[in-house]
């Protein structure tokens, strides 16, 4: 059955998204192609002009559905009844055709497992999503169209398809269609909350599922109504607004109840709408916009809405956009404005809007949309006096920011307009207020008032957005501001200094209003008019007349001493409210210019006339009323803005006695200088901090200051060496330092801040409404526990950052740095940082709850809008940063900082009360829900949070203190702590999912901000327990079961789903491709090598761990890893680029290439090594299964041709090809720089090793230890400050020469690691690939011929590649057959014989090399040998030409028999060995070739007699040896005895041997002493068996000697005679057990046939039998 081509096709989804995606990123430059977007447009457009229509429910297509058949893209399909019902209930939410619901269940099924979601759950997401894309393109599209900044040709592209899209349909204009789905949409909302309802009162619980299903659905609702009202907003500034689309959405508007943020959405079109319908492009003409006014006039008196005060928001923007058209008509034919008049028209309308709450409305709008701005009690207060009829937004949270930006740049146009346009109504306004202040009547509306804090509010936090009003002192809003500024009401004062404190964020803005306020702005014709301005004498008057309202207050509330009776009742007067008011907002605007202006920080700091501290501080001291607290706390803070160490010294000495108790009295002089003297401090600091903690507002305000007082100050910014405030800070009286602060904030403040103290709402009032007042009281309580907590925060950050534990460890190195700190001793620095104290509170548990509960409720927050404010985003940041500064410190604090404080004697420390923890780790133990909260973070919206939560989780999962749980019943857990909270977690599925969408989502930048950090958490992880299963295989898709182990988890986010963590990183190791080819020209980019890299390191974990490695490489074998790694590898040339442009560069060991190319060859390196480690394991597994084919199918690929499954081939690089990295040359270092002052420092001490290790520099380090050298070279007088900035030179010449050390280390370090993974990768070729032996010959010749150049080369200059080289080498030799099929006569013979001997002088000269190991050495031994004997056998066989190999030892040197001698003396295990047989071999060599050279040789070295007296000590060389090494010690032996066998082969070599005192060593040998019948004593359980073998290898030289000698040599008969007599028991014993007489049988020692028969020789050559008695015969018989 087919489907109808009527019904909307949900194929084109995928392009739907990829048309959102594309316009997302158009403003990015050469992002996207222009012809790509044009085609993209031209298919997708029909689906933009639809909007959100689709056909509707059909009985025809239901029955069809019914049938159990479907057509989809010409494929049927049989349905079952689920399907059907799952359908029609799709069709039923969605009002949508039952046939288009199915097609959609359909794609739901597919992306059911990547959604983790049911079918149904994943068609509504995919449903929205559509919808989502569909409105997001058209609102880009519309978006650049009005934007100025759009390129022309990207203009008339999106134009070309605008026109198409907002063409009426039925002649129904586009915004009106817009409209009508914003009211659709709010329908489905209100739908769904119905449904959520009827279930409540049904009282059928939700399923977890089905819930967050629904709150998603009314989330991405929610969006599409914004989205489509900011769609309308962009068709308006496309000039695509009527009259007819005006009323539409008044009428909307009219029928509102409730004020939401539905509501919200409608205000921007339609403030949008009346600027443009009273514009110079309006549609209308001058007449048709009267006409219109009337009409809105008339509405506004006939026809109120239910939200009058948005009703009177609407007329009041239509008056001051009207009249301001009025003022200025457009050109023409205009018709006389007689109809109109002004106040009838304009201006009583005006005040009847404002009367019924316009500009309230606005006030509480653009607060409700202005960032949450800082606690300010004073501004509440005022803040709900003011909005008395309008309740707040408390939704406001679910506005997108876009949207918020938009409206508030309406705002911005309305102010403007309405001062350019109203300014006689605001001359009316200020004229009522001023004479009823005058007359104190108190009976105005204080509409001005909330004029300007809609401007306050509306340019709060937007940097230097206020320059409009500080740009042309000729215009409106400058002239609105000197206006203003003069004869204010106290409501004016206080509303206008919050304005003007908006209008002075940014440093030009700030010293605008500096000016301003210091009357260099005013206009000269101003300056002289009757009245008082705003100004800084206006302020400093007032603060004046403040201190002497206290000081009143005070003389009240003191007795005066000089009357002898009681003193007559005087009543304290408290200082009027309005002017603790006016002092707040003077205070705020003095602490926003002070902030961003440093000439006015400077001047204020300096004014002789009247010093601001001291004025602040009395405030204090004079008890001002506590609502002002958190304002003069506020500009302390700002005056430290610079932080100068001296002006911070000077707060501390003011402000520690007010703290503790006792503040100096004030003065009656002018405070340009205090003259007070302190009293005696109090012991406690109880009274004033008791009354900070009293409200939010001072305590937070004051822990801000205190963050800012410990914050360091410029000049040990990077080096963090001093205290923050002075030393003898309290020494007086108390403890010195900030002990009190501390405890004061954490001891009391932070823990009082749970949700138990401060709940995270009011309590509900139920029996009532709330009124606006309450409301508002409420909004305004959410923000008091994030911004107290926040502050806190702070302060335990900063004081945790500004501590430098570096310091300690380069003291703990022997390292000196007093002498270079600004702080008198080291020792001074770590008692006296509150660090210390600090830590200390922060292992309470009182402490360690509110951390947690910030998270716990951070979860929440964060889930529940997409843009969660900044304080909740930056208190959940702030908690896991400090948890994880925290644990990187704490090892700091345990080991030296603690012990430090309490060795101190006679100094009395309050203690803290509470639970302590040892550890952090071990609260965490107690609280594993943190690390589920953590796993939750990963998939916030924020990036800072999501990083800060993968590096704190990565250090929860590798502490030791999770990974070793409790034995329970003597078995060790295989699973940690945090593992299990997560793996037992119902958010479990959640988290894993959080990763691999996090994954997913785009990156903005090249370097791979989410994947990096992900990767290295993984790597991590199972770097640190290899051998268990971790939270990293879990995240990854795999399953554990304690009988069955890891395996591959079905489960949603399981590998075996198809959908997981490990398949992403699989596809971005295949598909990511690391180059850029520019015409040609390949350049390796950074990032793109070092995301591959991090993939391939994870991958290869996983596969080189006995765990995973066989379901791992199952899964990379499925996935063509092998064929697309390989596929796409290139080889590097000289000309190969590596860097970013344009900095990149060729390779040459520069600091140019060092800077940013040293980075991507060093990635692209590890992660060739590891497809190398990849290859040989996959060929060798294969291999093991017996699967033939695939393993020739590698070869074939390896070798440079890659066979398809269907037979086809393509060529690729060959494996020979690959070994293209060793080209490049590196020196050993880098050069060293000449240094004048800094030559004396042990920098090798800052050496560590890396993950890879690789020892290198710490740079950090390294750069704090230079600038303690350079500090105490200053304060030492050795050199003067003026020569200070060469220092810094120098400094940096010796970190720029360390950071270049360090990247040559990594480059030699991954380019030997290349090559051993290489090396491995041939080898494992030859060895389990099935080659044809001459290919295989061949292909080792060639293999040969690459690696013998740098052989050589490398023996000098990298020690370590030629071992690597030369163990391949041995390698590659050992698999040449020495025979005549490989050595005859051809051609391809003589090229083995060329090649092999070169390969053999090579080995001859490398033996040689100064830098040659004894590893290197005996690789080249066993090449030598190798070649030696296997020639040996080809001579023996084949007619060819004999090489005098003779002739080249002897053309070697005699240095080369001089290293061979010494290593076969002293040598050790292998290389002692190999050194002898090649001795053997060049000895038996020389024999054939009849040369005497070898033998000569080493008899003027004198080895033979070292050699031969080096045989009597084998019985203390086993004896010494481990049961490990007798084997090694055992061959040795026999590779010296047999070197001196074949030597004794010949006449004059056995001579030689005997001469060499081959007798005296036996005599004195340990062999021959021994018991027979005992052996010689060993550690060794078979030592009699070896103790008989050691025999049979001397007597072998022996009776060699004897036989080459001849018989007719009687000295050297004798003196066998003399050895076997000496020796005769030894033989007897032998011949015994040869015999098997008197029961001693062979087991034990094995076969002695043969060396009783050496025996029975030695004996028949002296003839020794001939002098023995009878009885001696009989005996032997």
């Amino acid at each position: 059955m087919a489907t109808t081509t009527a019904l909307v096709s949900f194929d084109g989804d995928d392009e739907l998204q990829q048309l959102s995606d594309v316009l997302a990123v158009l403003p990015r430059p050469n992002e996207v192609q222009p012809e790509g977007l044009r085609q993209l447009l031209d298919a997708r457009i029909e689906d933009l002009k639809t909007l959100l229509d689709h056909p509707p429910k059909n009985d025809q297509s239901r029955k069809k559905l019914q049938e159990g058949k479907l057509t989809i893209a010409e494929k049927d399909y049989s349905i079952n009844e689920v399907f059907q019902q799952e359908a029609i209930q799709l069709a039923d939410d969605f009002n949508m055709d039952e046939l288009l619901a199915a097609h959609l269940l359909m794609r739901g099924q597919e992306q059911s497992e990547a959604l983790d979601r049911t079918p149904l759950q994943a068609a509504r997401f995919l449903y929205h999503s559509r919808r989502k894309c569909i409105l997001d393109s058209i609102r880009l599209i519309l978006a650049y169209l009005v934007d100025d900044k759009t390129a022309n040709d990207t203009r008339n592209l999106l134009a070309s398809a605008a026109e198409k899209l907002v063409a009426p349909v039925n002649g129904v204009s586009f915004m009106d269609r817009c409209i009508s789905a914003m009211v659709t949409v709010k329908l489905s909302v209100q739908q769904l909350r119905d449904k959520e309802k009827h279930a409540q009162t049904l009282r059928i619980p939700l399923d977890p599922a089905n819930k967050e299903d629904l709150d998603l659905q009314i989330r991405m609702l929610r969006n599409q109504h914004e989205a489509l009202a900011i769609i309308i907003y962009y068709l308006v500034k496309y000039r695509r607004v009527g009259v007819a689309d005006f009323r539409r959405l008044i009428d909307v508007l009219k029928g509102l109840d409730r004020y939401d943020v539905f509501t919200a959405h409608y205000i921007l079109p339609l403030f949008a709408s009346i600027s443009a319908l009273c514009g110079t492009e309006s549609p209308l003409q001058f007449e048709g916009t009267i006409q219109l006014h009337k009409e809105i006039l008339k509405n506004y008196t006939e026809s109120p809405w239910l939200l009058r005060y948005c009703q009177a928001a609407m007329l009041a923007w239509w008056l001051s956009e009207f009249n301001g058209l009025c003022n200025d008509p457009p050109p023409g034919n205009a018709p006389s404005k007689a109809s109109l008049d002004y106040y009838a028209d304009i201006h009583n309308p005006a005040k009847t809007a404002l009367k019924d709450g316009a500009l309230e409305f606005l006030m509480g709008l653009a607060a409700d949309l202005g960032p949450a701005p800082r606690l300010n009690s004073a501004k509440e207060d005022l803040h709900k006096f003011l909005q008395a009829r309008v309740p707040p937004l408390e939704d406001v949270v679910l506005l997108l920011s876009e949207f918020r930006a938009l409206l508030m740049s309406q705002l911005e146009l309305f102010i403007d307009g309405f001062i350019a346009n109203m300014a006689t109504l605001l001359q009316a306004m200020k004229t009522v207020e001023e004479e009823d202040d005058i007359m104190n009547l108190r009976t105005y509306d204080y509409e001005l008032e909330r004029f300007f804090l809609i401007v306050h509010y509306v340019y709060d936090g937007r940097i230097d957005a206020g320059i409009t009003f500080w740009s042309d002192p000729e215009s409106n809003l400058y002239g609105f501001l000197v206006w203003a500024a003069k004869n204010q009401t106290p409501f004016m004062v206080a509303t206008f200094c919050y304005m003007l404190a908006s209008l002075a964020q940014g440093n030009e803005c700030a010293e605008s209003a500096h000016k301003f306020l210091n009357d260099e702005g005013m206009l000269g014709a101003n300056r002289n008019r009757r009245g008082e301005s705003l100004n800084w004498a206006f302020i400093f008057k007032h603060v004046r007349v403040y201190l002497s309202e206290l000081e009143k207050r005070k003389q009240a509330l003191v007795p005066n001493q000089t009357y002898r009776a009681p003193p007559p009742p005087v009543e304290a007067v408290e200082p009027a409210p309005h002017l603790s008011m006016e002092l707040d907002g003077m205070l705020r605007l003095t602490s926003q210019i002070v902030t961003d202006c440093p000439q006015a920080r400077e001047w204020l700091k300096g004014n002789a006339e009247f010093s601001l501290l001291v004025a602040l501080f009395d405030l204090l001291g004079l008890q001002a009323s506590t609502q002002l607290w958190d304002s003069i706390f506020s500009t302390i803070t700002a005056l430290l803005t610079d932080k100068d160490e001296a002006f911070r010294d000077k707060v501390w000495h003011s402000l520690d006695p007010w703290a503790m108790g006792s503040h100096p009295p004030s003065t009656q002089m002018p405070l340009g200088a205090s003259t007070a003297v302190a009293g005696p401090f109090s012991q406690t600091a109880t009274d004033n901090f008791d009354l900070i903690i009293q409200a939010v507002h001072p305590a937070e305000a004051f822990v801000r200051l205190l963050a800012r007082l410990v914050e360091p100050h410029a000049e040990v910014a990077d080096l963090k060496d001093t205290v923050p405030f002075p030393e003898n800070l309290g020494s007086s009286n108390r403890t010195t330092g900030m002990e009190p602060y501390v405890d004061f904030v954490l001891g009391t403040i932070f823990p009082n801040t749970t949700t138990k103290n401060l709940p995270r709402d009011l309590s509900p009032i139920t029996d009532r409404e709330e009124t606006v007042s309450e409301k508002l009281s409420r909004v305004q309580y959410r923000r008091f526990r994030p911004a107290l907590q926040l502050s806190c925060l702070q302060f335990i950050h900063v004081c945790l950052a500004s501590f430098n534990d570096d310091l300690l460890e380069m003291a703990h190195k022997g390292i000196t740095v007093d002498s270079g700190m600004h702080t008198s001793s080291l020792l001074t620095y770590a008692k006296l940082h509150p660090f210390g104290r600090v830590m200390e509170h922060l292992l309470t548990e009182k402490c360690l709850n509110v951390l947690f509960e910030i998270l716990q409720l951070g979860v929440e927050d964060l889930s529940e809008s997409i843009e969660p404010p900044i304080s909740v985003v930056d208190t959940v940041l702030f908690a896991i940063q400090i948890l994880d500064l925290a644990i990187v410190m704490q090892p700091t604090y345990l080991r030296v900082v603690r012990p430090f404080v309490k060795q101190e004697v006679g100094v009395r420390r309050k203690a803290i009360t509470g639970n302590t923890f040892e550890k952090l780790e071990k609260a965490v133990n107690y609280r594993l829900d943190v690390v589920v909260d953590l796993g939750v973070f990963v998939g916030a919206s924020r990036q800072e949070i999501v990083l800060a939560s993968i590096t704190l989780l990565e250090k929860f999962c590798i502490s030791p203190e999770f990974m070793n749980g409790e034995t329970v019943y003597g078995r060790k857990p295989h699973i940690n702590r945090a593992l299990a909270a997560i793996d037992q977690s119902s958010e479990s599925k959640r988290i894993i999912f959080n990763f691999i969408h996090l994954w997913e989502y785009p990156d903005e930048f090249e370097a791979f901000p989410l994947k990096m950090p992900i990767l290295r958490f993984l790597d991590s992880i199972l770097a640190s327990q290899p051998d268990s299963y971790t939270l990293a295989h879990l995240l990854l898709g795999f399953g554990y079961d304690p009988v069955g182990g890891i395996s591959l988890s079905t489960a949603p986010g399981g590998v075996g789903s198809g959908v997981s963590l490990l398949h992403c990183i699989l596809y971005a190791a295949l598909e990511t491709t690391e180059y850029a080819n520019d015409q040609g020209q390949l350049t390796y980019v950074p990032a793109y090598t070092a995301l591959k890299h991090a993939c391939f390191s994870v991958l290869s974990r996983l596969w080189s761990s006995p765990l995973t490695s066989g379901d791992v490489m199952y899964v990379l074998r499925m996935n063509k890893f092998f064929l697309g790694g390989f596929s796409t590898e290139n080889s590097i040339k000289p000309t190969t680029l590596w860097g970013t442009h344009p900095s990149r560069c060729r390779i040459e060991p520069t600091p140019e290439f060092f800077s940013e190319g040293a980075f991507a060859f060093v990635n692209f390196l590890s992660r060739r090594s590891k497809l190398f480690e990849y290859t040989a394991l996959e060929i060798r597994q294969l291999n093991r299964q017996g699967a033939s084919t695939s393993v020739q199918r590698c070869l074939s690929t390896l070798l440079g041709n890659t066979i398809a499954e269907s037979g086809s081939q393509t060529d690729n690089v060959h494996i020979l090809d690959l070994l293209d990295f060793l080209e490049f040359v590196f020196p050993g270092r880098t050069r060293q720089p000449q240094v004048q002052w800094l030559k004396d420092g042990n920098l090798l001490t800052f050496q560590e090793e890396d993950p890879s290790g690789v020892a290198l520099f710490d740079l950090d380090k390294i750069v704090e230890f230079l600038q303690i050298r350079i500090n105490a070279l200053l304060k030492s007088g050795v050199v003067s400050p003026e020569q200070k900035p060469a220092l810094e030179e120098e400094a940096e010449v010796v970190r720029a020469h360390l950071f270049c050390e360090n990247q040559l280390r990594r480059c030699r370090h991954a380019r030997l690691q290349c090559l051993r993974s290489w090396a491995t990768l041939v080898r494992m070729m030859l060895e389990d690939c099935d080659i044809e032996r001459m290919s295989k010959t061949a292909f080792i010749l060639q293999a040969l011929q690459a690696v013998l150049t740098k052989l050589e080369i490398f023996s000098v200059d990298d020690v370590e590649a030629a071992e690597v080289l030369s163990e391949f080498a041995h390698s590659l030799i050992s698999h040449i057959s020495f025979d005549t099929s490989t050595f005859g006569y051809s051609r391809g013979s003589d090229l083995a014989n060329d090649r092999l001997y070169q390969l053999f002088r090579v080995s001859l000269r490398c033996i040689q090399s100064p830098a040659a190991t004894p590893k290197l050495r005996e690789d080249f031994y066993s090449i030598a040998l190798r070649y030696l004997l296997g020639m040996a056998v080809v001579y023996e066989h084949a007619r060819i030409n004999k090489r005098h190999n003779i002739q080249t030892i002897r053309a070697s040197g005699e240095k080369l028999l001089e290293v061979i001698c010494n290593d076969a003396y002293s040598g050790e295990g292998t290389c002692k060995i190999v050194s002898l047989l090649l001795l053997e071999a060049l000895a038996a060599v020389a024999e054939e070739e009849g040369s005497v050279y070898v033998v000569d040789a080493l008899t003027r070295k004198n080895f033979l007699v070292v050699l031969v007296d080096s045989i009597k000590n084998i019985g203390d060389d086993l004896w010494r040896a481990s049961s490990e090494e007798i084997p090694t010690v055992m061959k040795a032996f026999e590779a010296a005895t047999g070197f001196l066998l074949r030597v004794a082969q010949t006449r004059s070599g056995a001579g030689q041997v005997i001469n060499a005192g081959l007798f005296q060593a036996l005599r004195d040998c340990q062999l021959f002493k021994a018991d027979p019948d005992l052996g010689i004593d060993f550690p060794d359980p078979q030592k009699l068996q070896k103790y008989y073998e050691l025999l049979l290898d001397i007597m072998r030289v022996v009776v060699a000697c004897i036989v080459s000698r001849g018989a007719q040599n009687r000295q050297v008969i004798e003196a066998a005679k003399i050895f076997v007599r000496e020796n005769w028991n030894l033989g007897l014993t032998i011949f015994k057990r040869n015999a098997n007489i008197n029961g001693k049988a062979q087991d034990a020692v094995g076969d002695v046939k043969e060396l009783t028969k050496l025996f029975v020789l030695l004996y028949t050559l002296t003839g020794v039998l001939e002098d023995v008695s009878f009885k001696s015969l009989h005996l032997l018989a």
